[in-house]
C-alpha cells in the first residue's frame, strides 16, 4: 500500500536494561485503576513503577499506593513550568532504571507491550514514542477520527513521510537515560504545551534518533469518554499549536486532503438528481473518500463503517474544533485543562 503505518513488533524477550515507568497524573483516579493492572501484568520484569501525583484533588495518590507502586509529590508547580513536564522531570530525577518509559494514565496495555517497545529500542536506541490505539464506546468518541489520522500524519507516521519524524508522540514514550540527559530532559521543554512534539525535534536536532509508531495490537487508550464537551475541549488545546509545528511537506499535504474533504462536505446539500454527471462526479469522490478514511481509521482506532460513511460529519467537526484551536492559541492565548489555566505564549508560563 501507498500509505501505511509503522506498528510495534517483537524480536523475542531482550532485556539487558532495567526499565523505570513513569506515569504523570493529574486526577487520574479512574484511569490508573484500568492501567496499573496491566503493568504488573507484563511478560518482562519492571524495575519501578513511579506514579506521579501531579496536585491531584482525587484518590489518584491512594489508589497508587493501594497497587503498591511508588507515588511522588513534587513540590508546587514553579513559574515557567507546565504541569506534565513538571511531572516527568520529577519522575526521571527520581528514577534510577536505565530506559525510561513515560506513559500516560489513559493507557491499557497488551501483555507484551513493554518487551516490544524495548525489542524496537534494542534494534533503533534513541526515542521510541507511540500513539495509543483508540479504543471507543460512544458516537462522540468517533468524532476523534479525523484528528487521530492528522496527528499521524503531521508526525510522519505514514509511508509517504517515513524519511524522518516531526517529533515524539507523547502518551507512550521510551528513551534511554544516557539520551535523555544529553537533550536536556523535560527541563529544556518545561513550557511547550506539546511537550512530546518539541523532545523529538530536540532530539533529532542533537542527532538522537526518533522512531514513531502506532499502538495498533499493543498501547490502547480512551481519550475523552466523559462526552462531547471533553473531546472538543481536549482537542482544542492543542491542535492549531500542533500545525504550527508540522513540516510544511506534510501540512501542505494534509491541507489538500481535508480542503477536499470539506469541499465535497459543502457541495453535497447542493446535488441534484437533474445534473447525473455532476452527481457521479462528486458520488465517486465521496466513495474514494470513504474508502481511504475506513482503511486508516481500522490502524488507527477502533472505528466502524458507519463512522467513514458518515465522514462529512467529522470534516465539519474537524473544522469546528480548528477554528477555535486557532483563536485561543493565537488570539486569546490561552487555553484551560484539568483544572488550569495555561497560556500558550511564547513563555508559556502558567
Amino acid at each position: 500500500m501507498l500509505i501505511s503505518i509503522r506498528v510495534l513488533t517483537s524480536n523475542g524477550p531482550r532485556q539487558s536494561k532495567s526499565i523505570s515507568v513513569i506515569i504523570p497524573a493529574r486526577n487520574e483516579e479512574a484511569n490508573l485503576k484500568k492501567l496499573l493492572p496491566t503493568l504488573l501484568n507484563q511478560t518482562i520484569k519492571l524495575h519501578e513503577i513511579i506514579v506521579v501525583n501531579d496536585d491531584s484533588q482525587d484518590r489518584t495518590e491512594e489508589v497508587a499506593k493501594e497497587a503498591g507502586v511508588t507515588v511522588l509529590k513534587p513540590d508546587s508547580l514553579p513559574s515557567g513550568w507546565l504541569g506534565k513536564p513538571w511531572a516527568c522531570w520529577n519522575g526521571a530525577n527520581h528514577s534510577s532504571g536505565d530506559l525510561l518509559l513515560f506513559l500516560d494514565a489513559d493507557l491499557t496495555l497488551e501483555k507484551d507491550a513493554i518487551e516490544r517497545l524495548c525489542s524496537e529500542w534494542e534494534s533503533r536506541g534513541g526515542i521510541i514514542s507511540v500513539q495509543p490505539y483508540h479504543q471507543m464506546n460512544s458516537v462522540s468518541e468517533r468524532l476523534s477520527s479525523l484528528f487521530n489520522m492528522i496527528v499521524m500524519a503531521a508526525m510522519q507516521s505514514f509511508t509517504m513521510f517515513r524519511k524522518k519524524p516531526a517529533g515524539a508522540f507523547g502518551p507512550c514514550l521510551l528513551i534511554d537515560r544516557g539520551s535523555y540527559t544529553k537533550i536536556g530532559g523535560h527541563e529544556g521543554i518545561k513550557h511547550q504545551v506539546l511537550e512530546h512534539m518539541e523532545m523529538g525535534r530536540v532530539a533529532l536536532s542533537q542527532h538522537v534518533k526518533v522512531t514513531c509508531f502506532a499502538g495498533y495490537d499493543a498501547v490502547y487508550f480512551r481519550m475523552y469518554p466523559e462526552g462531547l464537551k471533553s473531546l472538543f475541549n481536549g482537542w482544542c488545546k492543542s491542535f492549531a499549536l500542533g500545525s504550527s509545528k508540522t513540516p510544511l511537506m506534510s501540512l501542505l499535504l494534509s491541507v489538500a486532503w481535508i480542503t477536499g474533504g470539506i469541499s465535497l462536505t459543502l457541495q453535497l446539500p447542493f446535488l441534484t438528481f437533474q445534473d447525473f454527471n455532476e452527481m457521479v462526479i462528486w458520488g465517486v469522490f465521496y466513495i474514494l473518500y470513504m474508502i481511504q478514511i475506513h482503511y486508516l481509521m481500522q490502524k488507527v482506532g477502533t472505528f466502524t463503517l458507519m463512522s467513514a460513511l458518515w465522514h462529512p460529519v467529522h470534516f465539519l467537526f474537524f473544522s469546528t474544533v480548528y477554528v477555535w484551536s486557532f483563536v485561543l492559541s493565537a488570539i486569546k492565548k490561552e487555553v484551560k485543562w484539568k483544572g488550569r489555566e495555561i497560556s500558550v505564549s511564547e513563555k508559556g508560563d502558567v
